[in-house]
């Protein structure tokens, strides 16, 4: 009969994180599936391009719940007890870096298209946040392949320099994301109707919140790596970064539903934003997001 193992001296130290950071991982799954079913259901005519994001990024949020769910069983159910199963990555290299860099980079990549179509001018700064998306996914990836080589469960200190690029060129894309969009609905705001002024204040508040969540949390995971970098407490908030990022641009599209019955005054007068069509006039001299505006008079629908 073979010896099991030592029991790790601090087992709670190696397994707390991944266990904590991949039960948040499903729970915002959940919500993203409830974000999903709202979305196809007042959606159905969103353009082909924006349902192919919308569906293609919950397919892979899917596919990396499932995979998490592997390491799970492995950790925590067939491997319980077993400090060599504790200490074997599994499918962990691919579930959150690799899968979670192409989510990322999916829906930073969506905001450059919407920058494009507020303002054709700003073409640069939608160049620069394209390169720091890929960054940043370049980052993630590295960092994935270096876990799937060894094998094994890998410390902060080993993924010090792939965590700082990646995170840096996330932190620097959003704030570009961020500070870009606010500038220019700003910029309309200034310019449109009472009721625009409200729509586009909800906007601005919501590009604030999202973009405000997800660096924090990055700059959470990268503090982490660098704090502790003999632990592994930085797999906690990494796990759930790509869910934010989904939940995040999911939040932003189910949006327009709050703004299509905002009220202002009499409660008669309520307002509906279409981003995601917001192309379909470009030829005239009007802005995008004030073209595609619609305004409701009491059951009747106006252009505004």
């Amino acid at each position: 009969m073979t010896d099991a193992p030592p029991v790790h001296p601090n087992l709670s130290e190696v397994n707390a994180p991944r266990f904590l950071g991949l039960l948040w991982n499903w729970m915002l799954y959940g919500i993203l599936s409830v974000q999903i079913y709202i979305y196809s259901y007042n959606f159905r005519t969103d353009r082909r391009v924006i349902k192919l994001l919308v569906y293609g990024i919950f397919l892979l949020e899917t596919l990396q719940t499932a995979l998490t769910g592997a390491d799970l069983y492995y950790w925590f159910a067939s491997g319980f007890g077993n400090m060599e199963h504790f200490g074997r990555s599994h499918a962990a290299p691919y579930d959150v870096p690799v899968i979670g860099a192409f989510i990322s980079m999916a829906v930073q990549l969506f905001y450059p298209y919407r920058i494009w179509v507020l303002e054709r001018r700003c073409w640069w700064i939608c160049a620069l946040i394209c390169i720091g998306s890929m960054v940043d996914s370049v980052g993630s990836l590295v960092g994935g392949v270096k876990v799937a080589i060894r094998g094994k469960a890998t410390k902060g200190r080993a993924l010090q320099g792939d965590a700082l690029i990646s995170v840096v060129g996330e932190v620097v894309t959003d704030a570009l994301i961020a500070v870009t969009m606010i500038y220019l609905l700003t910029r309309h705001k200034g310019s449109s109707s009472r009721l625009n002024k409200h729509a586009l204040s909800r906007i601005i508040q919501l590009t604030i919140e999202t973009s405000l969540i997800t660096t924090s949390v990055a700059v959470v995971s990268l503090l982490m790596v660098f704090l502790f970098p003999d632990k592994a407490y930085f797999t906690c908030p990494m796990a759930v970064l790509g869910k934010l990022y989904s939940n995040s641009l999911l939040v932003s599209l189910n949006n327009r539903i709050s703004l299509r019955e905002a009220p202002l005054e009499s409660g008669s007068t309520s307002i509906a934003i279409d981003i995601s069509k917001a192309t379909a006039g470009r030829k005239s001299g009007r802005s995008s997001l004030s073209r595609k505006t619609d305004v409701a008079h009491k059951g009747g629908l106006s252009e505004a």
